[in-house]
């Protein structure tokens, strides 16, 4: 080992010791003649705790509001958006009850009336007659009452050939008011034979009507004049 090496080592240690023994020989009255590694050792060690006494009572605060109002910010927004998307869809639902009461206005005119059962009647004869068929009855059974309709079930018997028979069924789907067939039954009719040879089939149909449900409206106007009466005698 070269005697240089071995001075600079002895020099470092010197100086190792020399700092340490520095913090022990500390004149407090006489802070101005410390050695410079001691003041620069403490005025890092002061630094370094002012900063971090700096962090937790001044910055670490302010983080949290900023998080929080961040947190906020986004809780708005997301609501913001979520009213948004209701109010668009509260738009296209108003447009779409909209349509769906025009639609349910014209089915209702197609509901007839106890007055024009009659004359629907009529109107399934006549429709049977133009198609070829000869009806042996037409009952109109009794009404079974819904919600805000009347049922009214028919009861359709005739004779004919299959074509009458489909021409019957097209034209009652024709007709201006709601006819539904709910069941029928085709049974040959012995020795039945028409002019050109087709043999004679009879046709029994179960078939249902609806008319509008006065009696609905008149219990609802019925009900609220009741409450009305009852929140002003209160």
């Amino acid at each position: 080992m070269s005697t240089e090496n071995i001075v600079s080592k002895s020099k470092v240690k010197f100086s190792l010791e020399d700092f340490n023994n520095s913090f022990k020989s500390l004149d407090p009255q006489n802070m101005g003649n410390w050695p410079i590694p001691v003041k620069m050792t403490i005025y890092v060690f002061v630094f370094a705790v002012v900063l971090v006494l700096a962090y937790f009572f001044l910055v670490a605060p302010v983080r949290e509001q900023i998080a929080s109002a961040e947190a906020q910010e986004q809780s708005l927004l997301n609501d913001y958006r979520d009213k948004d998307s209701k109010l668009r869809n509260l738009q296209q639902y108003q447009k779409q009850i909209e349509q769906m009461e025009s639609t349910f206005g014209q089915l209702l005119q197609q509901l007839p009336k106890v007055t024009e059962i009659p004359g629907l009647v009529e109107d399934i004869n006549y429709t049977g007659v133009g198609s070829g068929l000869q009806f042996d009855k037409i009952d109109v059974n009794k009404e079974a009452t819904k919600d805000f309709f009347v049922e009214l079930p028919l009861q359709i018997k005739g004779r004919g050939d299959y074509h009458a028979f489909g021409a019957f069924t097209s034209a009652l789907a024709a007709l201006p008011r709601i006819v539904t067939v709910d069941d029928f039954t085709i049974e040959p009719i012995a020795n039945g034979k028409s002019k050109s040879e087709v043999p004679v089939l009879s046709l029994t149909v179960s078939a249902k009507t609806y008319r509008y449900n006065d009696g609905a409206d008149k219990n609802k106007s019925k009900s609220k004049g009741t409450a009305t009466s009852k929140g002003s005698a209160s």
